[in-house]
């Protein structure tokens, strides 16, 4: 009988885990049915008497059900969202080695010494990141890509606290500006000297992974990329200028990511807009109401 008990509730979590749906903990515990809504748009309900959910308790599920891939947003996400929260989402896989650890630069260079340091994760070459981590020559960079580097970001002499400076800049983020990260943020790890914060897109829910660390020096390196795409729509661009010119009223000192620092990027951008069908990917743009020129093919 117990064993007949156990292989229904087997059978209800087999399929739980195969809907992409986040069924939190207290719904699980305090509700008797829960209705899981498929991606397909079809919908079932099981009962979950008080022996399911000690048995799912038991047998670990609860667990991986709660840390299944969620379906709603950063609890900071715009009112927007609520249209798209039911639609497929490409968040993608977070790089394996964020964080400060041992990094180097240059190590192909035939003019520059090879350098090694703690210090955060470089990007790979596509127009869809930006890291204080890059190779020092301009030829050595484009060699794997585009051009992503940028300069250490460098607070004021007279501030005392550098650090709770730009930390509290990022907290006060708001998503929705330059009508980028509708899906909100959250901080996934913080201590006293690196903050990791990720940044959801409103409708496909594409997440960005977002990194600041503290340097001896006071400087701080900083870090922005996509998981996923060739380009981001200059998205990255957006939101480290949007974060950098809160804190140059405070006197520190970013330089601005433009088109004359990265020209490559945002012509990667500019043309992923222009031919793109997403409306909303053009907003805010020269491209909002129009398309690029383009050279004739014709005879």
């Amino acid at each position: 009988k117990n064993m007949g008990k156990i292989a229904r509730v087997l059978v209800i979590c087999a399929h739980l885990l195969s809907v992409s749906a986040f069924i939190p903990a207290s719904s699980l515990l305090a509700q008797r049915t829960i209705r899981v809504v498929q991606p397909s748009g079809l919908s079932s309900v099981y009962c979950l008497s008080e022996e399911r959910r000690k048995a799912l308790l038991q047998f670990g599920i609860l667990a991986t059900l709660t840390a299944a891939q969620p379906a709603t947003a950063f609890d900071n996400a715009i009112a927007e969202y609520s249209k798209f929260a039911k639609k497929p989402k490409r968040r993608g896989d977070a790089p394996k080695d964020l964080g400060v650890a041992p990094r180097s630069i240059n190590k192909n260079s035939l003019n520059a010494d090879p350098k090694n340091f703690a210090g955060l994760r470089g990007c790979d070459g596509k127009t869809n990141c930006f890291s204080t981590t890059g190779d020092d020559l301009m030829e050595d960079r484009i060699q794997t890509g585009q051009d992503t580097l940028i300069k250490t970001w460098v607070p004021p002499a007279d501030d005392a606290a550098p650090w709770a400076s730009l930390v509290a800049e990022v907290k006060a983020y708001t998503p929705g500006q330059g009508f980028i990260d509708g899906g909100g943020f959250k901080v996934s790890k913080e201590t006293e000297s690196y903050i990791y914060v990720q940044f959801e897109a409103l409708k496909k829910g594409y997440i960005d992974d977002v990194e600041f660390a503290l340097s001896k020096d006071s400087s701080v390196q900083v870090r922005s990329s996509s998981r996923v795409g060739a380009t981001d729509f200059g998205v990255n661009a957006k939101r480290l200028n949007y974060i950098a010119a809160g804190l140059r009223k405070k006197g520190w000192r970013i330089e601005d990511i433009t088109e004359k620092t990265h020209p490559d990027y945002f012509y990667a951008a500019t043309d992923a807009a222009d031919q793109t069908f997403d409306q909303d990917r053009r907003k805010g743009s020269e491209l909002q109401n129009a398309r690029l020129e383009r050279p004739s093919m014709g005879l």
